[in-house]
């Protein structure tokens, strides 16, 4: 992952109304939350919920359905394991190495 792809990605965490929709769309696992629920879970807003789960979506950290013609979303795992997979690899794993290479 480039620097300019990363910081695009950081930036779907820029907000904390996305950080606790994230976390509690995690929270709910694959059964996901409909927009009212995640409002009420989230103690936000539907207005305020769309325009963040716009930005997410673009971002593909989430998956809209339609389910009893109702929106459910659903965190898209996939993506976001790649992510942090790739955050933790990078930041965590090779700094630690590359700091015990030069204290050792």
């Amino acid at each position: 992952m480039d620097p300019k792809q990363a910081a695009h990605i950081l930036g779907g965490f820029a907000t904390e109304k996305r950080v606790r929709i994230l976390k509690a769309l995690m929270s709910a696992g694959e059964s996901g939350l409909s927009i009212l629920e995640l409002s009420r879970v989230t103690d936000t807003t539907v207005a305020d919920i769309g325009s963040s789960l716009e930005s997410l979506a673009s971002l593909d950290m989430i998956n809209i359905s339609l389910v009893n013609n109702e929106r459910v979303l659903v965190p898209n795992r996939k993506v976001l394991d790649k992510i942090f997979g790739e955050f933790y690899e990078r930041y965590v794993v090779q700094r630690k190495s590359n700091s015990e290479s030069t204290s050792g």
